[in-house]
């Protein structure tokens, strides 16, 4: 697979959801490209995120860097502390179907995208597959399907939630950071649900380590692209607002640079039919320029998957 970006936009906020999407979705239309979408399926609780930074000293440092205050708003800031936390896929079912009518992919954000970021490493099986299985219920009574793709929140995972995957059909998943597709394993079972991993930064990890204006940034995540596959992730809260500047200029220098763009579904089958994917560990670690833990590809563990079609797990 040669010179593809798989890029995929987490919506993390109601404000994000209601600006941000349709401002990418006339940026994606003016490049013809498609992309996939992770939308979270209940509330907006962005202000318990006030209360990491008496847990994480370096979660300020991050903010000051990328603005949080301007990327996110006040209000946004307030919701589940002041403001009660309004529900970002329900409110937005038109939104939903324009995002599948243009030709994009729509995955699952979680449930609550702060709970599930702060808690999901040492939640059970039940009170995660409940998490899950709300989650699914709401994107079917939304969009008349089942989901097929999940994004965790803050990259965040547990056995448990691998295991839900499997059980319902999931194509993919893209809950890790890493280099290339895997089968997880994790909890001591491999799973049969292949990991899409971010390979590539965030912007809100390098803006004010590499850059702090558009072109410098744009270039620079244009040097990071690999000659192969290619993962990243955007949020409606930057890119889908202040740095949408920034997003245009990858784009284009990207498309220049020989770059074409693919939904994850699509590129999950893909690697499926061309590559022998093999077998990496799950493991808790950190990442420049992120606070907060994510869930890392860790090394090779076993042979490859014989096919991709048949658990692994028992």
């Amino acid at each position: 697979m040669n010179k593809v970006i798989g890029l995929n936009v987490h919506v993390d906020t109601f404000e994000g959801m209601r600006h941000g999407v349709p401002r990418l979705l006339q940026l994606f239309a003016r490049h013809a490209i498609h992309v996939t979408f992770f939308v979270p399926m209940g509330k907006d609780h962005t202000g318990w995120t006030i209360l990491r930074a008496f847990r994480r000293p370096g979660l300020l440092l991050k903010a000051r860097r990328g603005n949080a205050i301007g990327a996110y708003g006040v209000k946004t800031l307030m919701r589940g502390i002041l403001l009660p936390g309004p529900e970002i896929a329900k409110q937005h079912q038109e939104l939903l179907r324009l995002i599948v009518d243009s030709g994009h992919e729509l995955g699952i954000h979680g449930l609550d995208h702060v709970y599930w970021h702060d808690h999901i490493k040492f939640m059970d099986q039940v009170s995660t597959e409940r998490t899950l299985t709300k989650a699914a219920e709401v994107y079917e009574s939304l969009l008349g399907s089942k989901p097929r793709s999940f994004a965790a929140p803050g990259w965040m995972i547990n056995h448990h939630a691998l295991a839900f995957f499997e059980k319902h059909d999931f194509a993919y998943t893209t809950d890790t950071r890493g280099t290339s597709p895997f089968f997880p394993r994790m909890g001591g079972k491999t799973f049969s649900v292949m990991q899409l991993p971010l390979t590539m930064p965030t912007l809100d990890e390098v803006v004010g380590l590499e850059g702090s204006d558009f072109q410098t940034l744009s270039g620079y995540f244009c040097d990071q692209l690999t000659a192969g596959l290619n993962i990243l992730a955007v949020h409606t809260e930057f890119e889908g607002n202040r740095w949408t500047p920034f997003l245009d200029s990858f784009i284009e220098e990207s498309i220049g640079r020989g770059y074409h763009y693919e939904r994850l579904i699509d590129l999950a089958e893909k690697v499926k039919a061309e590559s022998n994917v093999s077998v990496s560990d799950c493991t808790y670690g950190f990442v420049r320029g992120r606070a907060a833990e994510v869930t890392l590809q860790g090394a090779h563990t076993g042979p490859d998957h014989p096919s991709g079609d048949e658990p692994l797990s028992t």
